[in-house]
């Protein structure tokens, strides 16, 4: 499996909101949001990493990188407010076309089974995949809307929007964590490249999750899997919600 993690963004939010570190460096319980990351794929060692090039220049980005994952490939890109699609194409010759791939941002962390996620798509032999999150999370109380999924009975995806909800009640939707499987690089290549040709973007960006649309009107099967617990780190209000209930939680009674 290849695991590509793009952190090109320029982490606008947590600059004005007083963050010194870049996100992917934030500590949360004394380890860098990254680390935690990388350690959703047990076992897999061939990482591609898409970094901001001035993050590469000017931060400990390479050196917690080579900490983290001495396996894999940093690759430095022009920093660019297009988004997460942008950044892999930006970085597509490194990607095998052969190969299947998982695109995973680089702001979460979750409690799953990564050797039943690769056991479904094996079994089903789906075009793609994403793991969602269901039920009470502590970041779903907040206004912020994520990336939700419409399904059908037998965990197929029928639509996926971003910064939406399906249903009234947010916990009541399956919300995309921000892992995504594809069953190939030549599958990633082809529909990354036409969501961006085709201009299907979120104020000026591009998601990973809209690719999963084409792959439906192109009638490939894509399945939906559930993680047990999620961790949304991805704007400060985000981590600012997880510190408190972390302490709450922790904290002597």
């Amino acid at each position: 499996m290849q695991i590509v993690i793009p952190m090109s963004g320029l982490g606008s939010r947590f600059v004005a909101a007083g963050y010194e570190d870049i996100k992917p460096l934030i500590k949360v319980a004394g380890k860098p949001i990254i680390e935690y990351v990388v350690s959703l794929f047990p076992g897999e060692t061939n990482f591609l990493f898409i970094c901001n090039k001035d993050h590469l220049d000017n931060t400990a980005l390479r050196s917690e990188l080579e900490r983290i994952m001495p396996t894999g490939k940093i690759v430095g890109v022009e920093p660019a407010k297009k988004g997460p699609v942008w950044a892999v194409l930006s970085a597509q010759e490194h990607i095998q076309e052969h190969e299947p791939v998982i695109v995973n941002y680089c702001d979460f962390f979750a409690l799953w089974d990564y050797s039943a996620f690769k056991q479904l798509t094996a079994i089903t032999a789906c075009a793609g995949a994403i793991p969602c999150y269901i039920g009470f999370h502590p970041h779903l109380l907040g206004p912020n809307l994520y990336a939700s999924c419409k399904i059908d009975a037998d965990q197929n995806l029928i639509e996926i929007r971003e910064k939406y909800s399906w249903t009234e009640n947010k916990m009541d939707s399956y919300q995309s964590d921000g892992t995504y499987y594809f069953k190939s690089g030549q599958l990633v290549k082809k529909y990354f490249q036409q969501l961006v040709d085709e201009d299907i973007n979120l104020n000026g960006e591009y998601y990973v999750s809209l690719v999963y649309n084409l792959l439906v009107w192109d009638h490939l099967p894509v399945k939906i899997s559930t993680v047990e617990k999620f961790c949304q780190w991805g704007t400060p209000e985000d981590l600012q919600e997880f510190v408190y209930w972390q302490d709450y939680f922790t904290q002597p009674q």
